[in-house]
């Protein structure tokens, strides 16, 4: 090709590239050790007519790796939010000074001393000490993880404020990019380019998200969470997160949204990945699962203590009472309830320790009835941590009607679960409205003891059962049962028990229907067929062919001739026995109070059993084999531990494939001296030709003056 362009403008030309070349290079230089700089690299074109043409200064990316290193910061930061809380609560869980296991077998361990002599008031105030001190640990940990659940919720709230910052700082950068390269299209505004990727990369450590060039190639990029949802648009708005609740105001969620558009979208939380989604998924896995369980298990324990207290005698020789209080939980109100002040209030159900679970339950009101006393149609569901329905063995939601329970104070209907519900508003409910009620999230700091008094303990059983002196059989006692002792003065209520409250029995005129007594005696006629008889002596009913010596009282309320009355109730008369051996007819046992039984331990080996006996729920949907305290709590610690370890070994294999990918993106975009000191003797190798070109074409034009002269 033949080029026109003159000696001197070639040589100006490759000055000025050489120049260019050794600026981008100084510049390359003097940040070698800024963070978030991109090596740039100047090309050039060559011009038709010869010499160097214009120049574009870019930076050097490698997408691929770019885009590596932030998924790669994105993981690490997850894992690294999530094993340090976890990490935490597994110390505190697994650590021998805040087990509640150690401290639940000190307390059963001092109730079976007591057992060895019920009358030593010393050795029941120890169990009464052991109880304080295990409601007390347990209280302990609760407390805990109440202020964990606080401290989670500050962390929220300023890792989502960080979050929108470095999301309007983006929209910002684009809006500066885009000017800037619209004025100069030939010249990459890098330092701008660069505080744009250092804010994406900060932003990729608290969330998920994936980036792509706007379609318009004006410099801008575009912001997406890897869910989908946009962050920063191509039309230059942007989308902020919120924090949003229901009923529980603790319970933190997130919305997005738009700046430019009034709309709003609900995330799932634990995809969001990143330090957010770290301590979320920390929050739904770890923290919020143990406070529920360690609830449960504090509502079991004492309820299941309290249980079998109240089907003992105490030294003062009544009936037993509770040892423990049953704490009560206030139903949360949904945002939509017509009435934000109403109260529905739950607690466990006496006797309701194998059936509670560590749901939440969602209360609604279907219809409400202005009766005397007023009533209410209510639908229960199970829910989980999250607010998804338990599931059955069968995948179905968990949900129970209620027809016409009482709405009164004080007045307590037991519904699925262990649980029973107060109503205290009366007919001022609107059907439509919803409660939250979590009976076991943070309960265990709650639970107190009833009484200080060493004599309140039932370790005696409250019935005798006494063969007579002229039986001339082989049957001999084996074992008696209490499984009701509720005192009712007005025979109405199903709850009833043959239990008169004033150490004795139903005696004939007071039992429930005004007729015979509760059962006092039973007489053989033969070795499989007996009577029985009340106080009075009057006959109750005849039971024949008896299959077996056990649960003599529950064969005889399977026959025809038992009272109508005695079947309407619950559990009535509440007490049983069994034998073994022959009878012989005419052999009797009499049934009574067991006044001044004071050295009877029955019911009191019962309730220091109670830490080997598998009474306890271990998932939501109550399906599966139950398992002890004990279980119940490894289980919890063992989880934790299991979760933590996990977390760790993730952090490590994070840490590497964040390395890898960092070393990825330095060795195309860091600055490497070795590289730019040769670039800089390259170019000013370049720079000194093309000067000497320079001064070689002003000679030969001084020349060719010289010879016109």
């Amino acid at each position: 090709m033949i080029r026109t362009s003159d000696l001197l403008s070639i040589a100006r030309s490759g000055v000025e590239a050489s120049n260019q070349l050794l600026s981008t290079t100084g510049n390359n230089i003097a940040n070698v050790n800024t963070d978030g700089y991109v090596r740039e690299r100047t090309n050039f074109v060559a011009e038709l007519m010869g010499g160097v043409g214009q120049y574009t200064t870019d930076r050097v990316v490698n997408t691929f790796a770019q885009n590596q290193l932030r998924r790669d910061t994105t993981m690490l930061a997850e894992h690294e939010a999530y094993w340090e809380k976890t990490a935490i609560l597994d110390n505190v869980f697994a650590g021998e000074a805040n087990s509640v296991s150690t401290s639940m077998s000190r307390f059963f361990a001092s109730m079976q001393t007591a057992n060895d002599d019920p009358t030593n008031m010393s050795a029941r105030q120890l169990v009464l000490g052991d109880a304080e001190s295990m409601i007390g640990q347990m209280g302990t940990i609760s407390t805990f993880l109440t202020e964990k659940e606080r401290e989670i919720n500050f962390e929220f709230e300023a890792s989502l404020n960080k979050v929108n910052s470095l999301v309007e700082s983006i929209a910002s950068f684009n809006d500066s990019i885009r000017i800037v390269q619209a004025n100069n299209p030939h010249d990459t505004p890098g330092a701008l380019m660069n505080q744009r990727d250092s804010a994406i990369l900060e932003l990729s450590s608290l969330v998920s998200i994936e980036t792509r060039n706007s379609s318009n190639g004006d410099g801008s990029v575009m912001v997406n969470l890897t869910s989908g949802e946009s962050l920063v648009m191509q039309d230059g708005t942007f989308s902020v997160l919120e924090v949003n609740n229901s009923a529980d105001l603790n319970y933190k969620s997130l919305q997005l949204t738009s700046n430019g558009k009034p709309t709003s979208l609900n995330l799932t939380e634990t995809e969001l990945g990143g330090t957010i989604g770290g301590l979320f998924r920390y929050r739904d896995e770890v923290l919020e699962p143990s406070r529920r369980e360690l609830g449960q298990i504090a509502l079991a324990v004492t309820e299941a203590v309290n249980t079998q207290n109240r089907a003992g005698m105490d030294y003062d020789q009544q009936l037993g009472g509770e040892i423990f209080t049953r704490p009560v939980s206030i139903g949360l109100n949904y945002p939509g309830n017509a009435d934000t002040t109403s109260v529905v209030n739950g607690r466990i159900a006496q006797g309701g320790a194998s059936a509670i679970t560590s749901a939440d339950y969602q209360v609604t009101i279907d219809a409400v009835t202005a009766s005397v006393p007023p009533t209410v149609d209510v639908t229960v569901a199970l829910l989980n941590i999250d607010g998804s329905a338990v599931l059955d063995v069968n995948g179905d939601p968990i949900t129970q009607n209620y027809i016409g329970l009482t709405a009164q104070s004080g007045e307590y209907s037991e519904i699925l679960g262990g649980l029973e519900l107060e109503f205290s508003k009366g007919s001022g409910y609107t059907a439509g409205d919803q409660f939250l009620l979590q009976p076991t999230k943070g309960v265990a700091d709650k639970i107190e003891l009833v009484t200080t008094r060493p004599e309140d303990l039932a370790l005696a059983s409250p019935i005798r059962i006494d063969a007579a002196d002229d039986n001339l059989g082989g049957a001999e006692l084996i074992s008696t049962q209490v499984t009701n002792t509720f005192v009712d003065t007005t025979p109405f209520d199903s709850r009833s028990s043959g239990f008169d409250g004033a150490g004795g029995i139903h005696a004939p005129g007071a039992a429930p229907g005004g007729g015979v007594g509760a059962p006092s005696s039973i007489l053989f006629n033969s070795s499989n067929e007996f009577e029985v008889y009340d106080s009075a002596g009057t006959l109750i009913t005849t039971v024949s062919g008896a299959a077996s010596l056990d649960n003599l009282l529950t064969q005889a309320s399977e026959t025809a001739g038992w009272p109508a009355a005695f079947s309407a109730l619950d559990n009535y008369p509440g007490y049983d026995f069994s034998l073994q051996g022959e009878p012989k007819a005419g052999d009797s046992f009499s049934i009574g109070y067991n006044t001044n039984g004071l050295n009877d331990n029955r019911n009191g080996l019962i309730m220091a059993n109670l830490q080997n006996e598998n009474g306890m729920q271990l998932n939501n949907a109550g399906s599966g084999d139950p398992v002890s305290f004990h279980e119940a709590y490894a289980d919890t610690v063992s989880d934790i531990g299991q979760k933590a370890a996990n977390a760790n070994i993730a952090v490590k294999a994070g840490e590497a494939l964040k390395l890898q990918s960092k070393d990825w993106f330095d060795s195309v975009s860091g600055v490497s001296l070795d590289e730019e000191a040769a670039n800089l003797v390259r170019f000013q190798q370049s720079y000194s030709a093309a000067a000497r070109l320079l001064n070689t074409a002003q000679e030969m034009f001084d020349t060719i003056l010289s010879m016109v002269r």
